[in-house]
């Protein structure tokens, strides 16, 4: 509660703020009565919250209303930013008197606030719809009987929901296949906020198609938590052919343990705690492969210590649009990428889809392709 009363005292603050800078400039502009344009504004701004609450009374329908509001926390992200910028400056130039005229006049400060925004909320839509293959070739030092080498493709945060569909899941379901894994490993945060909504619209039926010789394996992560639904969550991706771990291992091939870790949000969200990594890994034979699927990449040093060879993670989004990332990457070790710690490595995806606004910026989202060689 008291982080839900800071978000909306935050945000409310946010939009009273744009919301003056953008009146006053568009006053400048053309003739607009108050009223209408509040009005406007107030219905924008307020569009993300009544879409979650319509959402969870169950009223059908709130797609156009979950866009409209998605949109909006990307507006309001960079229009504060963007405003701040430009007051700080307007600030600075009344000591040093630095500007042209031109820069001076509140209209064009306006339309280049405007241009900016409008460029980077179009750019980081494209670069959202349009993930690449990031490629990473390592080796572990330990043997897997019969198994020279092993093909991962790993996926994280596809979030799939309102504005993760179904055309969206099938593109993804197309390029595994085409990456001919051995193995698909899912790092969490499959689903969005609502598996209801992914059940009930089949959004995750194109991942049965995938095609993999030691199949596919998935964690929780904290949206599945989030919404309310895990047992729901576990069930959906069961009947789509995934095999989903909770502080669990199981054996691929007799030659490579697959350790999946429960997440941390478990602990908020059902009131249990997850397991600790040596307590799980018992019965494991360390002299094998060990691979752990950790949707956060929190408990790196853990897992470190208990001998796993590769931990694959997700959670971060690498911040999802600029300059979030320079937030994780204060809060993680390794936010994004490759880490080596001895024999142990992780990696790190930013992720398939994305969360609120349908936009990155400052990373791509990706396709995760590990060739592993066994020495």
């Amino acid at each position: 509660m008291g982080f839900l009363l800071t978000f909306l005292a935050v945000y409310g603050l946010a939009n009273l703020y744009i919301g003056n800078r953008f009146f006053y400039w568009l006053r400048t502009v053309v003739s607009v009565p108050p009223i209408c344009y509040w009005g406007i504004f107030i219905l924008a701004a307020t569009a993300p919250i009544f879409a979650r609450i319509l959402a969870r009374a169950g009223i059908a329908k709130t797609e156009g209303l979950f866009i409209i509001g998605d949109w909006w926390l990307a507006i309001t992200y960079w229009s504060v930013l963007l405003w701040l910028i430009v007051d700080i400056i307007k600030v600075v130039d009344k000591r040093l008197n630095f500007l042209p005229v031109i820069a001076k006049d509140m209209t064009n400060q306006g339309y280049i606030v405007l241009f900016i925004l409008m460029g980077m909320l179009a750019y980081g839509a494209w670069n959202a719809l349009n993930p690449v293959i990031t490629r990473y070739d390592l080796s572990i030092n330990k043997r897997a009987e019969g198994i020279d080498s092993l093909k991962i493709v790993l996926v994280s945060d596809i979030h799939m929901g309102r504005v993760i569909g179904i055309d969206r899941v099938e593109r993804l379901a197309e390029s595994l296949n085409e990456l001919n894994p051995d193995i698909v490993i899912y790092a969490g945060d499959q689903i969005d906020d609502d598996a209801a909504y992914v059940a009930n619209n089949k959004l995750a039926e194109p991942l049965r198609n995938i095609k993999a010789r030691f199949g596919s394996y998935a964690v929780l992560g904290n949206h599945e938590y989030i919404s309310g639904q895990p047992e729901l969550a576990v069930s959906l991706l069961k009947n789509n052919g995934i095999t989903v771990l909770q502080d669990q291992w199981t054996m691929i091939g007799d030659a490579i343990y697959i350790v999946g870790r429960d997440d941390l949000s478990a602990i908020r969200y059902t009131s249990r705690e997850t397991g600790i990594l040596a307590d799980i890994m018992q019965g494991i034979d360390k002299t094998k492969p060990i691979i752990v699927i950790d949707h956060q990449p929190s408990r790196i040093n853990e897992a470190a210590q208990q001998g796993v060879d590769l931990q694959v993670s997700g959670h971060t989004h690498k911040g999802q649009f600029f300059p979030n990332n320079l937030i994780t990457k204060r809060i993680y070790e390794q936010d994004w990428g490759y880490l080596k710690k001895d024999a142990y490595q992780l990696i790190v995806s930013c992720g398939f889809g994305t969360w609120g606004p349908p936009i990155r910026l400052g990373n791509q989202p990706e396709i995760v392709d590990i060739n592993i060689k066994f020495e």
